[in-house]
């Protein structure tokens, strides 16, 4: 029976587990069972003790092509606690009964999903069954027409790359009752101890169907489709959890994550529900893509899941743009940034490969290249286990801006993002992400300082949580339209935070001429360290007109022709309101700027703005930072308290495939000199270098420690026994 409209949202109305209704309070992001205990603890679930995981996904040819034995002992020799088998949904590998589970057509009478599980389990390795319900045949179309998505034409959508596929709806049974039909057909002929679901929820933006439920709900692009959305996702993992159970207590269902703050669900929300929040952030692809994709998916997750399991899919295979060849390696150096970022982050590793001809594949330099890997991580897991991590600055994710605004102009909100994160790696801030749905003072009060990065849907209640942080003397960095659109993207008069900054009025959004604005200095400031002999610096491309008393220390200089050169000039060079507002009130400082300064320094690149954004943190900064890594290159820093002590992570960047494509290889940086407060004044016995596997040595007083990491060539860990 076809899960209709009303049903929905009956079930929605009476109170499904992990389902809000309109008007009630998201749950704490920690979850049902708040932070994770260590990981030693008694009674700890045996997910929440994974450290490394593996998965070769099965193609047709599999049953015939895989070597069973050699694909367990490779896993096996990688000390994995965890394997994916495929099941699937879309090809059986193994003898299902479940109609339209179509099996492959080289299965026979064999069992690859029963052999391979077997085979894990005798080397004492966790099996995970993999599904994925996000596509079907078209031989279901008829018979099973309400399981698939359609288009605004009532068409069925077909997959791109297969047009024998199309696209389900997981609005429909096919969600509530053919996959589960799977899977517990699966768990009652197998040990397994867990159930995946493979691009579900989807990590594309959230999906537009036009399908006879989905044009029940609101519009695709509205802020009460993504809760209804949430609604369902909540739903469905509750329902998959549940079956997971039936199985065995322990045994626990997770999904597909991703796509970093613009994922799918609401991540607050789903934290309540979600037990092992899995990253499917394989690599990069063939775009202009910053080398820290994994280290900022690990940032995300970290918000939500508040030291419950995270891991991180890192695809040995050629991840593209363009172009994916699946069957063969991508560059070591690439795979082992990735896995350097994905562990800094405190992420755990999801080792992948997709098999191709002859089963494990062809291509076998990625099995090398994990080998080594994996064996150094697993001498030295004790101290990628962090509890906490120790950073002062809060970086707001505005995952509702993310998802359902459109900045005025060419560049999404990952520009903003990615622009703010460029200029803090440059200013060498180690900083966490801060969900907005996440601003309690239990979270935000541990940060002297929080930026928000054009975080344009801001609610009334979110606007006074930030106002109470700022009174409790946290200091705040805003940008843009930040606070601009009310919860629902209803456009607000003035922006929800013009109190806390000072802000009269705002005009219509000014767009560039040619040129962007210039921001013209008034009057000396910290901020404006650096910029000797010019009184002109580039202010941004877009900005908001905003009004405020006082004078400025940057004031706006509306944007001008750029060509011809003969008209390049302000025609009567008058300023047009501050370009920068700052503020002082108790301890609190706060900074506000007028335009798209940080998309602006994305696509531009241009100095003066990333120094303008350096400053303008180091100033709200006014205690300075826990810890200072002074060095040349370009890294990025974590620091975390672990179970032996405390652990830096320093990532090397300094590349010329920093910003596109992959590494080709590294370029080591020289000494960096570390100054680290240790919290709670405990002593350190030992500074030990993880990479280079040796002490240094190191100075310890007034509570700070000092060493020297004598070079770093991918990354280095240094790690602090306390």
């Amino acid at each position: 029976m076809e899960l209709t409209r009303r049903k929905f949202i009956v079930l929605s109305a009476i109170g499904l587990p992990g389902v809000l209704s309109a008007g009630q309070a998201a749950p704490a992001a920690g979850g049902p069972a708040g932070d994770a205990p260590p990981p030693g603890a008694p009674g700890v679930p045996w997910h929440q003790r994974i450290r490394r995981v593996g998965q070769v996904n099965f193609n047709e040819r599999d049953p015939v092509e895989l070597d069973v034995e050699a694909w367990a002992d490779y896993w096996a020799s990688l000390a994995v606690d965890a394997v994916l088998v495929s099941v699937t949904g879309i090809l059986a590998f193994y003898r299902t009964r479940v109609p339209f589970h179509r099996r492959s057509m080289y299965l026979g009478g064999g069992d690859l999903f029963g052999a391979c599980a077997a085979a894990a389990k005798r080397r004492g390795i966790r099996v995970i069954a993999r599904l994925s319900p996000d596509l079907q045949w078209e031989d279901a179309l008829a018979p099973h027409p309400g399981w698939f998505m359609r288009d605004a034409a009532g068409k069925f959508l077909a997959h791109g790359e297969e047009p024998r596929l199309f696209r389900t709806c997981m609005f429909s049974d096919y969600f509530t009752e053919h996959i589960p039909a799977i899977m517990r057909e699966v768990q009652a002929g197998y040990d397994v101890d867990g159930l995946f679901t493979n691009a579900w929820p989807p990590l594309d933006g959230l999906p537009e169907c036009h399908c006879e439920l989905c044009r029940a709900l609101a519009p695709a692009r509205s802020a009460e489709y993504w809760r209804q959305f949430t609604d369902r996702t909540l739903e469905l993992w509750r329902l998959y959890d549940s079956i997971a159970r039936e199985k065995k207590p322990d045994n626990l269902f997770l999904a597909n994550m991703g796509s970093g703050i613009r994922a799918t669900p609401n991540l607050v929300r789903l934290a309540g529900v979600c037990r092992w929040f899995n990253c499917d952030n394989q690599g990069r692809g063939g775009d202009a893509t910053p080398v820290w994709g994994a280290a900022q998916q690990g940032r995300v997750a970290a918000a939500v899941m508040k030291g419950r399991t995270v891991t991180n899919v890192t695809g040995a295979y050629a991840t593209g743009g363009a172009y994916r060849w699946r069957n063969t390696s991508k560059s070591a150096a690439e795979l082992g940034i990735w896995m350097d970022q994905t562990v800094a982050s405190g992420m755990k590793i999801w080792y992948h490969w997709v098999g191709g001809q002859s089963g494990l594949g062809e291509d076998h330099r990625w099995q090398e290249i994990g080998r080594r890997y994996m064996k150094w991580h697993s001498r030295h897991e004790a101290h990628f286990t962090g509890t906490r991590t120790i950073a002062s600055v809060g970086v707001v994710m505005g995952q509702a801006s993310h998802l359902l605004y459109a900045p005025p102009g060419d560049g999404g909100m990952a520009e903003f993002v990615n622009g703010l994160y460029y200029a803090l790696l440059e200013g060498r801030v180690l900083f966490d992400f801060v969900h907005e749905d996440d601003l309690g003072p239990a979270t935000v009060g541990r940060y002297a300082a929080l930026l928000l990065p054009n975080v344009a849907w801001l609610s009334d209640r979110q606007c006074g949580q930030l106002r109470d942080y700022a009174a409790a003397g946290g200091s705040i960095m805003a940008s843009f339209e930040t606070g601009m659109y009310d919860e629902s993207g209803r456009r607000r008069a003035v922006p929800g935070l013009a109190g806390l900054f000072g802000i009269d009025s705002v005009g219509a959004v000014a767009a560039p001429n040619g040129n962007g604005f210039y921001a013209r200095i008034e009057r000396p400031h910290e901020i404006l360290r650096g910029f000797g002999d010019t009184r002109l610096i580039p202010g941004g491309g877009y900005r908001l007109p905003v009004r405020a008393k006082g004078e400025p220390v940057l004031s706006a200089l509306p944007a001008y022709t750029a060509y011809p050169p003969e008209l390049s000039y302000s025609p009567d060079g008058r300023t047009d309101g501050p370009a920068v507002i700052l503020r002082e009130d108790g301890r609190s400082r706060l900074v506000y700027l007028s335009g798209d300064i940080e998309r602006s320094y994305w696509r531009s690149g241009d100095t003066d703005l990333g120094l303008l954004l350096r400053n303008s943190v180091a100033w709200l900064m006014r205690g300075g930072q826990p810890v200072v890594v002074e060095g040349d290159g370009l890294v990025e820093c974590f620091a975390w308290e672990t179970g032996p002590g405390f652990a830096l992570h320093v990532l090397n960047y300094t590349n010329p495939n920093l910003h596109r494509g992959w590494l080709r290889e590294n370029y080591p940086i020289g000494p960096q000199r570390v100054s680290m407060q240790v919290p709670g004044d405990r002593r350190v016995r030992r500074v030990e270098l993880l990479r280079a596997e040796r002490d240094v040595p190191f100075s310890q007083a007034a509570g700070r420690v000092e060493f020297t990491i004598p070079g770093v060539v991918d990354c280095e860990i240094a790690a602090l026994h306390a």
